[in-house]
C-alpha cells in the first residue's frame, strides 16, 4: 500500500490555501504587504520633504540675491554723503548695523513664538515685502542719509525674521544628520544669492541697485506664495505665550550645560558671519587694495562663490567625517581664512583667502542641529530655539558692528596701519569656539521632554 500523507492544504472558492500551511503563507505575505506599504509610504514622505526642501533653499536664494544686491553700493553712498570720511562712514555703518541688531533683539522672539503657532509661511511672505517697500524708498530719496538709515536698520532686521522661519520650517522636515545636511543644501542657495546680488547690484551702482531689489523682492513673495507650502503641523503648533515674547528669551538657552555650550558656540562664531563682516570688508578693501564700487562688488561676488561651494563640501563633509569632525575642520579654515585675509595686500594673498572661506563658511550647520536636538528634548518649539538663538546673535550684534567700526577707527589712524585687526581677532574668537564645542559630546542621547 501507499504510504499515509500527512493533512492536505485545502483551497476555498477563492484559490486561497487553508490548513495550518496555507495560513501561514497568508500571515507572511500580509506582513510582507505591510512592510512593502509602509516603505512606500516612507520614500514619499521623502521626496515630499525633499521637494519642499529645494523650494526653501530657492526662496533662500531669490531674498540673499536681493539682500546682496545693495552690498556694494550702500557702503559708497554713505561715503558720499558723509563727505569722503572713511572713518566716519564706518562708525555710521557700524551704528546702522547695531540698531537693525537691537530691531532684532525685540522682533525675534515675537515672530517665533508666532511661527510657531501660525506657521512659518506668513512671515516668509512678511520679510520680503517689507524690503521691497523699503528699498523703493532709498531709490526715490538717495542722498537722504535718514531713509538710508532706516532702511539699513529695518531691512537688516528682516534678514533673520526670513531665516529664522525657514529654518524652523527646515526643522519640520529633518532632525539630527539630516537637519545638517538641508542646512548645507540651504546653504548653497544662500551662497547663490550672495554671489548674483552683489555682481547685478555692481553693475547697477547706486539708487537703481535699489529699486532692482525691491523688484526682486516682491519675486521672491510671489515665489513662495505659489510654491512654498506650510510645514508646521496642527499637532506641532505651540499656543502663544506673552511670556515667551521677552527679548533675552535667549536666556532658555543657557538653563541646561549642553544647549549653553551649544549656543555660547554658535555667539562665537557669529562673530565672523558674513553679515556682520560684509561692510568691513568694503572699507578694508577700499583702504588696502584700493577698490572702489565695482571691484568690491566682484570681491563680495567671489565670496558668494565660495559660499556656494561651501555648502557642497560641508555636505559631503558631514557624510564622510560626521557632524563633529566637520565641524572641527571648517572652523579651522575659517580661521585661516580670516589670518589670510586681514594680511592679505595683493590679488593673490586675498585669492588664497578666499580659497580657504570656501571651507568655512558652513562652520555652524552641525552646531544648530544639536541644538535643535536638545533644545526640543528640554521642551522648546522648534521655531522658539532659531528664534532664540537669532535673539542671541541679534544681542551680539548691537555690538559687533560698533566694535569693528570703531576697531578699524583706531587700527587705521594717527600712523597706526593694522586694518586687518578686525579679522584676527574673528580668528582668536572662532578658536575659542571651537575649543569650547570640543568640551562636549553633543551626540549623546536625549530624553524628549514630557
Amino acid at each position: 500500500s501507499s504510504p499515509r500523507a500527512g493533512p492536505a492544504a485545502s483551497s476555498d472558492a477563492s484559490g486561497v490555501p487553508q490548513g495550518p500551511q496555507g495560513g501561514l503563507a497568508v500571515s507572511l505575505a500580509m506582513a510582507a504587504a505591510a512592510v512593502s506599504t509602509k516603505d512606500a509610504k516612507a520614500e514619499q514622505e521623502r521626496a515630499k520633504n525633499e521637494a519642499v526642501a529645494n523650494t526653501l533653499a530657492i526662496a533662500n536664494g531669490l531674498f540673499m540675491t536681493s539682500v546682496t544686491m545693495v552690498v556694494p553700493t550702500r557702503a559708497p553712498m554713505v561715503l558720499a554723503i558723509s563727505g569722503g570720511d572713511t572713518a566716519l562712514t564706518a562708525r555710521t555703518m557700524g551704528m546702522m548695523s547695531s540698531c537693525a541688531a537691537v530691531v532684532e533683539l525685540f522682533l525675534n522672539p515675537v515672530f517665533g513664538r508666532l511661527s510657531d503657532g501660525h506657521g512659518r509661511k506668513p512671515f516668509l511672505l512678511m520679510a520680503p515685502m517689507i524690503d521691497a517697500i523699503l528699498h523703493t524708498f532709498v531709490w526715490a530719496f538717495p542722498q537722504a542719509l535718514r531713509v538710508t538709515f532706516m532702511d539699513r536698520v529695518i531691512s537688516g532686521a528682516m534678514i533673520f525674521s526670513f531665516q529664522a522661519p525657514l529654518n524652523a520650517a527646515l526643522s519640520d522636515l529633518y532632525s539630527g544628520g539630516q537637519l545638517a545636511l538641508a542646512l548645507a543644501r540651504n546653504g548653497t542657495y544662500f551662497g547663490l544669492g550672495c554671489a548674483l546680488g552683489p555682481y547685478i547690484g555692481a553693475k547697477l551702482g547706486g539708487a537703481r541697485s535699489f529699486i532692482t531689489s525691491a523688484a526682486m523682492f516682491v519675486i521672491t513673495v510671489l515665489y513662495v506664495a505659489w510654491k512654498v507650502p506650510e510645514t508646521l503641523t496642527d499637532d506641532n503648533k505651540k499656543e502663544f505665550s506673552l511670556a515667551a515674547c521677552s527679548p533675552v528669551r535667549f536666556v532658555k538657552l543657557f538653563q541646561g550645560k549642553m544647549t549653553s555650550v551649544l549656543a555660547t558656540t554658535i555667539g562665537l562664531q557669529s562673530f565672523g558671519d558674513y553679515v556682520n563682516i560684509y561692510d568691513i570688508n568694503f572699507l578694508y578693501m577700499k583702504s588696502v587694495m584700493g577698490y572702489g564700487q565695482a571691484q568690491v562688488g566682484n570681491f563680495a561676488t567671489t565670496v558668494g562663490v565660495t559660499q556656494i561651494l561651501g555648502g557642497k563640501t560641508m555636505e559631503l563633509a558631514i557624510k564622510n567625517l560626521g557632524q563633529l569632525k566637520a565641524t572641527m575642520a571648517s572652523n579651522f579654515s575659517w580661521i585661516l581664512a580670516m589670518g589670510l585675509l586681514g594680511s592679505s595686500r595683493t590679488v593673490g594673498q586675498l585669492a588664497i583667502a578666499l580659497f580657504a572661506m570656501t571651507f568655512g563658511h558652513q562652520r555652524n550647520n552641525a552646531v544648530v542641529s544639536y541644538l535643535q536636538k536638545h533644545g526640543q528634548a528640554s521642551g522648546l518649539g522648534r521655531a522658539e530655539i532659531a528664534a532664540a538663538q537669532a535673539n542671541l546673535l541679534a544681542v551680539l550684534k548691537v555690538s559687533i558692528p560698533l566694535l569693528y567700526g570703531n576697531m578699524f577707527a583706531w587700527a587705521t589712524s594717527n600712523g597706526r596701519k593694522m586694518p586687518g585687526m578686525p579679522y584676527f581677532f574673528i580668528a582668536s574668537l572662532t578658536l575659542l569656539a571651537q575649543l569650547l564645542f570640543s568640551s562636549v559630546d553633543p551626540e549623546e542621547d536625549v530624553a524628549p521632554a514630557k
